[in-house]
């Protein structure tokens, strides 16, 4: 049964008629009437008695008339719920992250510049490790994710944007370490398996070469690695741009871990079409990218 024959049950009976019925919903008065035809032949009960002047709810009716009429308004509250909600996706980007904005200059370049420019506009990001935000983005509980480029290839088809590789580097107090090999003997920590297979064992094999104790950093935050790093001794291999690498702190040296990179990428589901923020968003980040994540300067206030 076509539910909205019901509804428009209910707003004849409400007018009274059916060219004002019509008249309220903006359609054809005849093909209102087939409509109703249509409702009664499959209810195999008349609803309604066609008068010389109007028309009025049959006995029949006026027992279904005020489920009619709940059905009615319930499909009026879920179309104002669906509006409402389809205005909200279109103003809000939902990012998905496995390391911080901040990490990944480019990204930090274009979000800086969304927030700048339109101001109607919201952010909200989670962290997560990168299999969960797949798999987030195929549910479409985020717009967009940063991923591991290793990991942006898979059951779910992807469109990507690539922010650049970045260098592999052993961070430890810069008194006790200026090459790799100063490092032997100690226990290093890795980013997570699930970064990657393939980063991770490349690592793992490296440091185990020398002699090394390999454990997993399940956070990697630059700030919390450069307080262990700095002021507890701990050691940690991690991906870092030359903005990151420029920011360092002084007592801390970043031994760079020859042959092994690690690329961030944005990715979308492809062909899904994104609301408004996102898929500004979107460009900004493509602008930033190629502009190799150098600082753009924002354009004016769009609203």
């Amino acid at each position: 049964m076509n539910l909205r024959w019901i509804t428009l049950f209910a707003t004849i009976a409400e007018e009274g008629s059916f060219t004002r019925a019509a008249t309220r919903l903006n359609i054809a008065q005849p093909w209102l009437s087939a409509q109703m035809r249509k409702l009664e032949y499959e209810l195999g009960v008349q609803l309604l008695v066609r008068e010389n002047v109007g028309v009025r709810v049959s006995e029949a009716g006026e027992l279904l008339l005020p489920h009619a009429r709940q059905i009615a308004e319930s499909a009026r509250l879920f179309r104002e719920a669906a509006r409402s909600l389809s205005q909200s996706r279109s103003q809000m980007v939902k990012l998905g992250c496995y390391v911080p904005i901040i990490d990944v200059s480019g990204l930090k370049t274009a979000t800086l510049d969304f927030v700048q420019r339109y101001h109607n506009f919201e952010l909200e990001t989670e962290m997560n490790y990168p299999a969960a935000l797949v798999k987030s983005l195929d549910e479409w509980s985020i717009d967009l994710a940063l991923i591991p480029r290793e990991l942006a290839t898979g059951v779910v088809e992807m469109d990507f944007i690539s922010f650049g590789s970045a260098g592999i580097y052993a961070l430890a107090q810069s008194k006790k370490a200026r090459k790799l090999d100063d490092l032997k003997g100690g226990t290093i920590g890795l980013p997570p398996k699930e970064w990657g297979g393939a980063l991770h064992v490349g690592l793992r094999e490296r440091f185990e070469k020398l002699g090394m104790v390999t454990s997993e950093v399940p956070e990697f935050d630059l700030r919390a690695i450069e307080h262990s790093v700095a002021g507890r001794g701990a050691m940690v291999a991690m991906a870092l741009d030359e903005r990151g690498l420029a920011s360092l702190d002084r007592d801390i040296s970043a031994i760079p871990v020859e042959g092994i990179e690690l690329e961030h990428v944005l990715c979308r589901i492809k062909g899904r079409e994104l609301g408004r923020a996102a898929e500004r968003f979107w460009a900004l980040c493509a602008r930033s990218a190629e502009a190799g994540g150098t600082d753009a300067a924002a354009g004016e206030r769009t609203t």
